[in-house]
């Protein structure tokens, strides 16, 4: 006998509902979304960012089975964000551009988490790509500066 599937929670509407909620009524129908039989992607375009004369396209997808590492978190917990490609930061994922948007091996009151919801994520995000702005402008990273160079994944 095989090992038992996880379900993909992608398609469980007890779980995208609750996640999308804040930010559908935030972004309305700006807020557009893919969904596949492995992949739950969203996109909301000409977000503003403080400080950026240029409003920026974001792009968060979420993995039935990461072709990442996760670090021990579960998938729905460490999707991949990704916006402005190939700026200059120090917080970013060499292998994809994607956005460091926390340490991964944080206590889980320091990341996101899918039950805090997309909202939270942007407003994550939006934070993220002002400091990365700032940081391209000053050397200066605004807030507290978590090492890289995670070692090998759990």
């Amino acid at each position: 006998m095989g090992a038992a599937l996880t379900p993909w929670y992608g398609i469980d509407a007890a779980w995208w509902v609750p996640l999308e909620r804040d930010a559908r009524r935030t972004f309305g129908d700006a807020l557009r979304h893919t969904l596949t039989h492995s992949d739950l992607t969203y996109q909301l375009d000409d977000v503003d960012v403080p400080g950026d004369p240029q409003r920026r396209n974001i792009r968060i997808t979420f993995h039935a089975q990461p072709p990442y590492p996760t670090y021990g978190q579960r998938p729905q917990d460490f999707p991949r964000v990704h916006a402005t490609p190939r700026t200059r930061s120090k917080h970013r994922y060499p292998e994809d551009d994607a956005l460091c948007l926390w340490h991964p091996h944080d206590p889980p009151e320091r990341r996101w988490t899918s039950d805090q919801g997309l909202l939270v994520l942007i407003e994550l995000t939006r934070r993220h790509l002002f400091l990365e702005l700032q940081w391209r402008q000053t050397g200066t990273w605004a807030l507290e500066d978590a090492p890289h160079g995670f070692g090998k994944a759990r």
